[in-house]
Parts: structure tokens; sequence; C-alpha cells
């Protein structure tokens, strides 16, 4: 017990910055998926006993994790796993926050920037939860103001990904839509390359300029059954 109350004063004293957009009506999606809707239910002035609202929710709105099934249509079965068998740790790590907030819209990191950083930060280890900072959150914006957010966003090259893959990452995240800029999803994208290695996408990240660059990351999806992926709420601890 002694060290359970222990490491829960340390947790404490941690600093948490909230890497998660709120999830509100007329906020940035992909073109292809549902909008959020936060519909009133009931409330005290209807007559109602308490405040309540029906969510209206896609998979991948807002700050969510893409499951492996998500993008692999031509893998085999045995890569298909869904959010509800994705294993909770793969979302509890060590965070990595690459700064690339100096790359223009739909330009890449690539695979020699990345050995760079290692280079003068450290290296990317096993089970790593790797984060590109490409400081495009500062795009986001409610409708009609979210174009700048929809458009030729930065991201993470095939060989970088590649790289990631050999070094046995748990999960990488973007502040973008996509790790796959518009020109990446029509010709070459990431997204079916690392999902069928099991290794988690996290997309619509923010605050990661808060971030050092390495710290304890966290995030919980929701129990979907047969679910692409899944909104969650993440945070770093420093």
């Amino acid at each position: 017990m002694s060290d359970i109350t222990g490491l829960v004063a340390q947790l404490r004293g941690l600093r948490t910055i909230d890497l998660s957009q709120t999830l509100e009506e007329q906020m940035p999606n992909f073109p292809t998926h549902a909008k959020f809707f936060h519909n009133l239910w009931d409330n005290y002035a209807l007559g109602g006993r308490s405040l309540s609202y029906q969510l209206v929710v896609h998979e991948h709105n807002g700050t969510h994790v893409d499951a492996p099934a998500h993008f692999l249509k031509n893998a085999s079965q045995e890569a298909h796993v869904t959010i509800e068998r994705v294993p909770l740790n793969q979302l509890l790590g060590r965070g990595v926050r690459v700064d690339c907030r100096d790359l223009k819209a739909g330009e890449y990191v690539s695979k020699e920037r990345l050995e760079d950083w290692e280079a003068s930060h450290g290296a990317i280890e096993a089970g790593d939860i790797v984060l590109f900072d490409f400081g495009w959150s500062a795009n986001w914006a409610l409708r009609p103001n979210a174009q700048n957010y929809l458009e030729n966003w930065p991201g993470v090259s095939f060989d970088t990904a590649e790289y990631l893959l050999a070094k046995q990452v748990a999960a990488i995240g973007v502040d973008t839509l996509s790790p796959d800029p518009p020109e990446a999803l029509r010709t070459q994208p990431i997204h079916p390359l690392v999902l069928e290695e099991q290794v988690l996408i996290i997309e619509n990240l923010c605050n990661l300029d808060q971030l050092p660059d390495f710290f304890i990351f966290l995030a919980l999806p929701l129990k979907i059954r047969e679910g692409s992926g899944s909104p969650i709420r993440a945070v770093g601890l420093v």
C-alpha cells in the first residue's frame, strides 16, 4: 500500500498538459467523416431533474486514435484489430516530442531529419509514443474559419514511418488531420504501412509546444465494439 501511495503522490506532483482538442460543434473534421453534434436532451427549464445532452460523434472526430482496422483494405484479416482489442498500455508510455514547426504546408519530416534530432536530443526507443509538433493546431478553428486547418498540412514521410517501425514504436501522433498530407493520401499514405504493423496513429493533438523532448504520455480510447478508432483524452505528464 505504501508503494501505491508514493506512486500516487509522485503522479500528482507532475504537471498535466492537456493534448486534446475540445469536442464541440463546428470543429474541423476530415471531409469524409460525419460531424459532431451535442444536442440538449433535458434540463431544469424543461422540467427535468438534471442537465444532460445527447452526443452524435464519429469515431474520428477531434483528437482521436486510429485502430489498425481503420485503413487496411488489402491487409491480412489478422491485422484488422479493432479499437476494443488494442492493448490499453499501448497508449501509456514514454512520449517523444519532435519539433517540426519550421516545416511548411505540404512538407514532410524526413528520416534524415529525425536521425539528426535523435543525435542532438536522444534516441527514440521501442515502445515510445512519438508526437510530431508541426504547430498546426494554431490553425484549429470552428467553421466557417476552419479552412486553414483543413488545407495542405505537413506530414510524416514514408521513409520516416519505416524508420519508426524498425524502432518498434507504439504509436505516432500529429497535431494535424493526418500524418499523411493530401498529396500522400492520393499517392502513398503511411496509414496502411503503420497500422498493419499494429502501430497506432493519433491525430488532431494540441499544446505540443508545451512538452519537453521526453515525457509521460497517457490516453484511453472508448471501448467500442468493432471500432475503427475512438476519440481520446490525451495528456502529457512532465
